[in-house]
């Protein structure tokens, strides 16, 4: 049926019914029309569910109807609103306006996979862009081919992501669900955000810790887990055998940047103490009942000691205390943690926190500083990154394996904390 059999509004309204018995008409009258639509057999159809109402003037069609878009998302409804304002202009002082606009609606949500994320699609736009002008400020470089940009696909739902820092670069495909925040099939769960690495000059290894825990980040938002629990959970380095069996007990120890500090605090501190303590015990080479230092530098030494001794006492009853009530919530945190409640039910937006994630760990890691000597992780030519990185199928004799070993050293850790550390 064509715009040009309809001659009056009762015509358009049943052709609107026929043409579309998928949406859900709500109410009807001479002066309005309000109707929704969401997108067919999608697990959580919410994210595509819009409403419009159309206000028909009394000289309709001669003027057009006033739009009212509600949906979850505000910069959509805009979006929408002006697409069919244009479709009304088509049709200016002709039946058919309303069916023009929900044809134009129905086709939007069915064809465009970025709806369900259409919050966070703007978000992840200005965070890459706002990392780019980082990028080029620090290298000061116009060079549009190494800078960090993005670009969509709305009909594939594709984001392509390039991220740039100093000489690294990491670039990236991101596909979105038909289900997004969900999966259409079991068989893709966990890629509602479903990452591939197109290309990048980071080392296989690096490349593949990284991306396999973006992966899983998105695998456990889907499953429930919010943004924040998911970034502090996720983590693709293998647990400790006892990590999950002790998670409700007393941990003794954590190695925390403070706690390595104050491994190397304590070390000088004996070096001072034994030092004071030869000059308190020292005795001469040819006579050993006789000490080589006077009586009052021995006094000051044994003094020393005491001072020292009673202000490592203070400081380390001051450092239990403080890890005493660090382990209470702690055990309160992980005591009140159901993961039966993440079954999946409730998948929670994840493309925002996988961007999110990328930008701290990937585009970020070139300027990641090693906590122990405060040095950059990573060489700042990717070229000697690779060397350090030489496959064993590259050497071929005596000499190359021996510096295959001396680079083995040099590879950066990457520790259970998420802390990179040079290997020595």
């Amino acid at each position: 049926m064509t715009t040009t059999t309809i001659h009056n509004l009762a015509d358009e309204y049943k052709q609107l019914q026929t043409t579309f018995p998928s949406l859900n008409i709500i109410s009807k009258t001479k002066d309005f029309i309000t109707a929704s639509y969401e997108r067919q057999r999608v697990p959580v159809p919410r994210y595509t569910r819009v409403k419009v109402t159309l206000t028909l003037p009394s000289s309709y069609p001669n003027e057009p109807p006033a739009i009212h878009v509600d949906s979850m998302f505000k910069g959509l409804s805009k979006k929408i609103e002006s697409e069919m304002k244009k479709q009304c202009e088509c049709l200016k002082e002709d039946w058919g306006q309303i069916v023009a606009c929900f044809r134009f609606l129905i086709h939007f949500i069915d064809t465009n996979r970025f709806i369900p994320c259409w919050r966070e699609l703007k978000l992840v736009a200005e965070m890459v862009q706002k990392e780019a002008r980082i990028s080029k400020s620090i290298e000061k470089s116009n060079d549009k081919k190494n800078a960090s940009s993005i670009s969509f696909d709305e009909i594939q739902g594709k984001i392509r992501i390039k991220f740039c820092h100093n000489e690294y670069f990491y670039t990236l495909a991101v596909v979105i669900d038909e289900g997004y925040p969900s999966t259409m099939t079991i068989a893709n769960w966990g890629k509602a955000c479903d990452l591939h690495v197109i290309k990048t000059n980071f080392p296989p290894k690096i490349e593949m810790m990284m991306t396999a825990q973006a992966k899983d980040l998105v695998r456990k938002m889907q499953d429930g887990l919010s943004s924040d629990h998911a970034l502090s959970q996720s983590n693709p380095i293998k647990e400790p055998k006892d990590f999950r069996k002790q998670a409700g007990k007393d941990i003794e120890v954590r190695l925390t940047q403070g706690v390595l500090k104050g491994l190397k605090h304590d070390r000088e501190t004996l070096k001072k103490v034994n030092g004071l303590r030869e000059i308190d015990s020292a005795t001469l080479s040819f006579n050993a009942k006789a000490k080589a230092n006077a009586s009052k530098d021995r006094k000051d030494a044994r003094r020393n000691i005491r001072k020292i001794t009673a202000s490592e006492i203070s400081n380390d009853i001051e450092s239990e205390e403080r890890e005493k009530q660090w382990q209470i919530e702690e055990k309160a945190r992980l005591a009140g943690y159901d993961s039966s409640k993440f079954d999946g039910s409730n998948p929670q937006p994840s493309l925002q926190t996988l961007v999110q994630f990328l930008v701290g760990r990937i585009w970020k890691l070139p300027e990641e500083k090693c906590p122990a000597c405060t040095k950059l992780v990573l060489p700042l030519n990717p070229k000697i990154l690779q060397s350090i990185y030489q496959k064993a199928d590259n050497v071929t004799d005596e000499k190359m394996k021996k510096e295959r070993a001396k680079c083995k050293k040099k590879r950066p850790v990457r520790t259970f904390c998420g802390c990179w550390y040079h290997c020595k």
